[in-house]
């Protein structure tokens, strides 16, 4: 599993406000440590608009993936560290320019 790629995730249970159900999520951990641990850091999708810096980034995926089923924003404020055996069917991959709106994002959402 590497940074970048969506994957359909199982985020049940999850109590309010955490974002749960299935859906798709993004991976932002790096590929290295992904290796390694039995976890890994994604940011959780969503249909709901609009974009709002930086709590809600649109994602695209790159050339050649799957399109996501709806339109689709990483919710950042979701942020979590989850368990491989929650981790589906993968999806796509992010492109470029979405991963760098995503990087920026969660470095303003963590820092002070």
């Amino acid at each position: 599993m590497n940074r970048g790629e969506i994957y359909w995730v199982n985020l049940e249970p999850a109590k309010a406000p955490e974002l749960g159900k299935m859906r798709p999520a993004l991976i932002v951990s790096n590929s290295e440590t992904n290796q390694a641990l039995d976890s890994v850091v994604m940011v959780p999708l969503s249909s709901r608009p609009p974009e709002i810096w930086p709590l809600r980034m649109e994602i695209h995926l790159a050339s050649g993936s799957q399109n996501l089923p709806k339109k689709s924003f990483a919710v950042i404020a979701g942020i979590r560290q989850v368990a491989k055996s929650r981790i589906q069917k993968f999806q796509g991959i992010a492109d470029d320019a979405s991963m760098k709106k995503i990087d920026e994002a969660v470095q303003s959402y963590l820092s002070e």
